[in-house]
């Protein structure tokens, strides 16, 4: 990959961040939290995404950023209010800037006709602040063609006559006030798309400015570093304007420049100009020999680590400007790829950034894995060596031992810290939801209000990428199914808005989602009928009511009367537990008519390794998730019930409880396995129904590396994963609650509809 397509790409990454930081701060402004900080973080996003364009010559997504970042400028001034309709139409523009995000990086066309009626309303907008008229629709708005970008600030194409104009009157006025600005940049500033040339046109407008340019930094042009930063600016400025003010000109780069603001009483005033130094003599002395002349060393360490990001923006730079913004340094090692620059947080200057910020990086995703698999790798074989060391009889109380203790502690160490580089928390996937609540309570004309909690819990980001769709097919499901409409609500002595509440959790080292709504419930009658109707389950079979609730997952099952935006096609529900079991992960239901229901996802914390119970089936070594494990026994003769044919129970103290022969299910024996002879390891599945499972023997408990056993193999029923043990063996993952729900419900009439549906 060449240097520019490497640039263009992290460009792109760093705009999905843009785009992520809009949108919650839309959110934050809709939900009543319009305060500075959001409304300056908004603009500094719209801002960031159009100077990055700018470089690349992305000029329909700069000219709608552009309008964008001017209705936000109204707003951050205070003159637009965060009225609930200037929400809706920013919201909307969000979205629209994500769309030119997405063609400007794949390809294909923009919604031109869409983009250019959201531009009149954001134009409208800024009318509306200004007190004017709003301007007349674009062509493209009223459906005409388009010959390309136009570059206005809100009053459509115009006629007019070209006049002379005295540029005088453009500039600023001089003061009382007088400041001393020094002024330095650094390649951080550039990589963020910001520039020195427009920072000065800033303080010109503020009054009469000399400014000189300080080029003793330069060095040879052989020593150039086209990403580096040397010149300083020097500015004499009279003002009218308090120094708050001069600040604010400063207020997007502070953070990345040098800067000195101090108040003079003798600045010297004069015309607007700029000393700059004669380009010659700057060429003439780069060009000379630097053998007798050392390089001037970098004032900030912290430049050799700087992002790459966006490179310096200027579309256009004038001779003297080209050289007063240079583009930031590269790493310091010349073989890092851009996947891998750092991405500095806060001021970047080393170390924490202002406020303790902590400093970030950005990895190429494929490395961080290749890490794990490695890191997985290195667990099996210590394992291995472990294992071989005690065959070779040595003592456990040897040093030989010992050093292997300690090697497994340390590499547990590694293995959990390699872990936590991809665990993330699933804010990432809540913060999508506000919109698609939104939009579906729209459609469906229902007022809703969404609730999320524990949005910081952090899970493995494979599985936050792949929660997306079934928690969208989960909130339509609940909004359009569960929740009522507004007068059923009001006439079931209910508020008119109903709540959707999205929780994550940690639970017995696996993540729980719940989606729950305060709706009519599940209609047990209606779902049977319905699937009795369409041939899903046989007409006399006897469901439990959560045998009926799970109904809905069978393919095909719909309860819309009619085919809509929204449902009525029977493809949703499935999909989503089918989603979740490929996660190896579980979706219960429980329902109560009038009050509602709640979806209970339990996905792995990570897709890279599991606690385990080793434990014997048959000639079979089988790993048990040690999550699930209540605590293990051996049945007396005396516990142990049998009934209906087959069917065992087994009585823990008070309680009975379903003996399920684990050699059996998992057909590695036609035999039924002796009660008193293995060992019952009581598990509780998901739903908290609890069963004891029968093995021959327990070997022990360790910590194992998840292989896929469909991805390399194929579906096994009961089967989650595979593993490699430390003896270079294969060994089974048992899916708990597959092989307890298959033994309860093997025999009866449900299980015999499953089966038909399958079919």
């Amino acid at each position: 990959m060449d240097a520019m397509a490497e640039i263009r790409q992290t460009f792109f990454e760093e705009c999905a961040e843009q785009l992520a930081e809009l949108e919650a701060g839309l959110l934050a402004i809709e939900n009543g939290e319009a305060d500075s900080d959001t409304v300056n973080a908004v603009f500094r996003a719209v801002h960031s995404i159009k100077g990055g364009a700018g470089a690349f010559c992305l000029d329909d997504l700069v000219h709608f950023a552009h309008v964008f970042e001017t209705t936000l400028d109204e707003m951050r001034s205070g003159r637009l209010d965060s009225s609930e309709k200037v929400v809706k139409i920013m919201l909307r523009s969000a979205d629209a800037l994500a769309d030119l995000v997405t063609v400007a990086r794949d390809g294909g066309t923009a919604d031109a006709e869409r983009n250019a009626g959201l531009i009149d309303e954001l134009k409208g907008l800024v009318a509306l602040a200004k007190g004017e008229e709003p301007p007349a629709p674009t062509a493209a708005a009223g459906g005409g063609a388009s010959d390309g970008p136009v570059y206005d600030d809100g009053m459509g194409d115009i006629d007019f006559t070209p006049v002379a104009v005295d540029l005088s009157d453009l500039m600023g006025i001089g003061g009382d006030n007088k400041f001393r600005i020094v002024f330095k940049p650094s390649p951080r500033m550039y990589a963020k798309a910001n520039e020195a040339n427009r920072v000065l046109r800033d303080v010109y407008a503020l009054g009469e400015a000399k400014v000189s340019c300080n080029t003793s930094e330069v060095p040879h042009l052989t020593a150039i570093d086209p990403e580096g930063a040397y010149l300083t600016f020097t500015i004499e400025l009279s003002t009218a304007e308090p120094e708050e003010k001069v600040r604010e000109v400063f207020e997007f780069v502070e953070f990345d420049c040098d800067l000195s603001i101090e108040a003079i009483h003798d600045a010297p005033d004069g015309d607007i100009e700029a000393d700059d130094p004669d380009i010659a003599e700057i060429l003439a002395r780069i060009r000379a020999t630097p053998d007798d002349e050392p390089t001037p060393a970098k004032t900030d360490e912290a430049e050799e680590e700087a992002p790459v990001a966006a490179k310096a923006n200027q579309p256009e730079p004038e001779p003297e400007q080209a050289k007063a913004a240079p583009q930031p340094a590269k790493p310091a090692a010349p073989s890092a790829p851009a996947a891998a620059k750092a991405d500095a947080a806060g001021d970047g200057k080393g170390g924490a950034g202002v406020g303790g910020a902590a400093q970030t990086i950005r990895v190429d995703l494929e490395r961080v894995d290749r890490l794990i698999d490695l890191v997985g790798e290195l667990v099996i074989h210590q394992v291995m060596l472990s294992q071989r060391a005690y065959q070779a009889g040595l003592a456990r109380a040897s040093d030989v031992a010992v050093g292997f203790d300690e090697l497994e502690q340390l590499t547990r160490e590694i293995q959990d810290s390699v872990m936590a580089i991809r665990a993330q928390p699933v804010k990432s996937v809540f913060q999508r939801l506000p919109r698609l609540v939104r939009e579906v309570a729209d459609i469906s004309g229902k007022q809703v209000r969404l609730v999320t909690e524990g949005e910081w819990t952090e899970v493995d980001k494979t599985v936050i990428e792949r929660l997306a769709d079934p928690l969208t097919h989960m909130i339509r499901n609940a909004i359009d199914h569960g929740l009522e409409k507004p007068e059923d609500r009001l006439a079931a002595g209910k508020a008119e808005e109903g709540v959707v509440r999205v929780a994550a959790m940690h639970r017995s080292g696996r993540i729980v989602i719940e989606i729950s709504d305060d709706g009519a419930g599940i209609n047990r009658k209606r779902v049977k009928e319905i699937a009795i109707k369409k041939g899903l389950v046989p007409a006399e079979a006897n469901l439990s009511d959560e045998e009926t609730d799970n109904l809905i997952f069978l393919p095909g099952f719909s309860t819309a009367d009619k085919i809509s935006s929204l449902s009525g096609r029977g493809v949703g529900m499935d999909v989503v537990k089918r989603s979740i079991q490929a996660l190896g992960g579980r979706v219960s239901i429980a329902s109560r008519p009038g009050k509602g229901s709640t979806f209970t996802m339990s996905l792995p914390l990570t897709l890279a390794v599991l606690d385990g119970m080793i434990v014997s089936v048959g000639d079979q070594t089988v790993v048990v998730p040690l999550t699930a494990i209540i605590e293990t026994l051996q049945p007396k003769a005396s516990e142990v019930k049998s009934f209906g044919g087959d069917a065992r129970l087994v009585q823990v103290r008070d309680t009975f409880m379903p003996l399920v022969d684990v050699a059996r299910e998992l057909g590695y024996s036609h035999e039924l396995a002796s009660a008193t002879g293995g060992v019952a390891i009581l598990v509780e599945a998901e739903n908290g129904a609890r069963s004891a499972l029968l093995v021959d023997g327990i070997q022990g408990q360790r910590q194992v590396v998840i292989k896929s056993l469909e991805a390399n193999y194929g579906r096994v029923p009961g089967i989650a994963a595979a593993t490699i043990l430390g003896d270079g063996r294969v060994a089974l993952i048992l899916d708990v609650d597959a092989v307890v729900a298959t033994s309860r419900v093997e025999g009866n009439f449900f299980n015999s509809g499953m089966k038909h549906a399958a079919e």
